[in-house]
């Protein structure tokens, strides 16, 4: 239910919710501060220290938020194609982190699903 705009900015032009440039901020800040902290192999220990002969590899993690619907997009007679541009602009546009609706996550998933059974 989250909303993905805000107000209109300036004509065509949608600025963003809050809680969407809020989510990308927090997602940067933290794949950033893992870049620093956990950079290239990380060899993994048990609760108790003891080495578990598992690693991992941290030099570019890819990131994502799962945020609103594109439905908020549509309405009684069609798309609002100005409020659509200005999002897919956005994220299109965004290095990282990736931006999904969940829409789009369930629609995926459902895809994946009904291939996998054939």
């Amino acid at each position: 239910k989250t909303e993905l705009l805000d107000a209109q900015y300036r004509a065509g032009c949608w600025s963003l919710s809050q809680n969407l440039s809020g989510a990308v901020a927090q997602v940067q800040g933290t794949v950033s501060y893992a870049a620093e902290t956990i950079f290239g192999k990380l060899s993994l220990s048990d609760a108790d220290g003891f080495p578990t002969a598992e690693e991992a590899f941290n030099f570019s993690p890819k990131s994502f938020v799962v945020v609103g619907s594109l439905s908020e997009f549509v309405g009684q007679h069609g798309i609002n194609e100005a409020q659509l541009r200005s999002f897919e602009l956005y994220r299109r546009n965004l290095h990282q982190p990736e931006v999904i609706t969940f829409d789009e996550l369930y629609e995926r998933a459902r895809h994946i699903v009904a291939t996998s059974e054939n």
